[in-house]
């Protein structure tokens, strides 16, 4: 996916390398999102045989669960971090249906359509260009196929963001805003203005609410501190602070986290969106 300068490099490389290592958590995390976003997408699957495209594959765990729902879809799936996709082409080598490629989503998408249906999780809130990136993936699609998404809701409802990102900093931190990154489609006026202007069509936003699961057993508060000081936007904040200020960080993090176990798991609200919209009939 074409993202902006500064977070491109960084996910075809070091923050998909984290990811990489780390997909049975991130996994975890949105657990409670995945029976949502595979039942939308299914409902919009067209009967019989047909192609599918995913932007943003990640480990390939949405691919395969497609791919069981609907055994004669032939998906193609994409990220940019060869790490990502080095770990789904190994999940999905016994899937004839599933092709895992590294590449950019607007520049793939074109080349291997056209498709029947595209889909995302949580993986198209990175363009540099979001009107000119959706406009891409229409390009992509067949008349009247079908587009849908996940992306994170407002930065206030996502306190396992929101709460350690301001733990980290150390004062109350504001949402941020529609720059490329994981809550730059929080507002839904801004994504359906996008959709529209990249001529997307009945593009509709469903409200999801759900539980971020960091970690559970003895051992919860730290794996998920060390999966938060690794993956999100605390993670981020702390490797941007100076070297002495780290630990500081990294202590009211650990604190938040701490809160949050039950004695059971560590676990956070979260809240999301999911999109649904139709490409042109002709």
């Amino acid at each position: 996916m074409k993202e902006n300068a500064s977070l491109a490099p960084q996910w075809a490389t070091t923050s998909g390398d984290v990811w990489a290592r780390r997909w049975r958590d991130t996994d975890a995390g949105l657990a409670g999102l995945s029976p949502h976003l595979l039942k939308a997408i299914t409902r919009c699957a067209p009967t019989g045989p047909f192609s599918a495209f995913e932007v943003g594959c990640g480990a390939g765990s949405t691919a395969m669960a497609i791919a069981e729902s609907c055994p004669d879809a032939k998906i193609t799936a994409c990220d940019i971090s060869a790490a990502l996709v080095q770990v789904a082409q190994e999940r999905t080598a016994t899937s004839p249906g599933i092709r895992v490629l590294l590449g950019d989503a607007e520049a793939l998408g074109p080349c291997e359509g056209p498709f029947d249906l595209i889909f995302s999780r949580h993986g198209v809130m990175f363009f540099a260009d979001s009107v000119g990136a959706f406009r891409s993936l229409r390009r992509a699609a067949n008349p009247g196929a079908s587009l849908i998404f996940s992306c994170f809701r407002d930065w206030a409802s996502n306190p396992w963001a929101s709460e350690l990102a301001s733990a980290a900093a150390g004062n109350a931190l504001p949402a941020p805003g529609r720059e490329s990154g994981g809550f730059a489609f929080a507002d839904p006026d801004y994504v359906l203005e996008i959709l529209s202007s990249s001529g997307w069509a009945e593009a509709e936003p469903q409200a999801v609410e759900l539980q971020y699961d960091a970690a559970d057993g003895d051992v919860a508060v730290e794996h998920a501190f060390s999966l938060f000081a690794e993956i999100g936007p605390a993670s981020r904040i702390v490797q941007s602070l100076p070297e002495g200020e780290r630990a500081g960080a990294l202590e009211r993090m650990r604190s938040v986290i701490e809160n949050q176990f039950d004695g059971a798991a560590v676990a956070f609200p979260a809240a999301a969106w999911i999109w649904r919209a139709k490409g042109p009939v002709s």
